[in-house]
């Protein structure tokens, strides 16, 4: 064979070795196409589903604002608030009597540590807008607590702490006692 004759072979086979990997390429450039018009159309239903999963959220949160708006208080949360009530009533029936510097019977002492169990029990309704403390809502529990445990003995007017008629009835009934005895 001739030199020509050769290099004619030579540039027929790389042109035709070009003209398949031209066709690889377009072949290639096809599946790429697919692949990627495949990838979009998944990331489209992935963005379509991310936007009705955020629906879905918004509406559960919603939901769940709207449940904490409506559930009470459970009955623990009600005995942490009956117990601060309670302790505190003693603490200030103690501090009413050393003010007034008398030693109350034990039945003088009950009626005062009640009625400031009412007096306490009276200003959570009205700072919770409930008419039981059992209504207050579960998400303001803890709010409730605090307003009990900063409550104080001088957060009471002298009216509201007054002797009542019930009081005033067991001092006279007990000093008859001590004036028969």
């Amino acid at each position: 064979m001739s030199k020509k004759k050769k290099k004619e072979n030579l540039l027929a086979e790389t042109v035709e070795m070009q003209k398949k990997q031209a066709m690889n390429l377009v072949a290639q450039s096809t599946v790429n196409q697919q692949l990627l018009e495949e990838v979009i159309g998944i990331k489209e239903e992935m963005d379509r589903n991310v936007k009705k999963t955020n629906q879905k959220l918004t509406d559960i949160e919603l939901l769940v604002d709207e449940v904490n708006k409506k559930v009470h208080i459970d009955d623990g949360e009600a005995s942490k608030i009956k117990s601060i009530v309670f302790k505190k009533a003693g603490v200030f029936a103690d501090m009413y009597f050393n003010e007034q510097k008398s030693h109350p019977s034990d039945n003088l002492f009950a009626s005062k540590k009640g009625q400031f169990i009412r007096l306490m029990y009276s200003r959570l309704k009205k700072a919770f807008n409930v008419t039981k403390y059992t209504n207050i809502k579960h998400v303001d529990a803890e709010k409730a607590v605090k307003f009990l445990e900063d409550l104080s003995y001088d957060d009471f007017t002298k009216f509201e702490i007054r002797e009542t008629p019930k009081q005033k009835e067991i001092i006279a009934l007990e000093k008859g006692f001590k004036e028969i005895g």
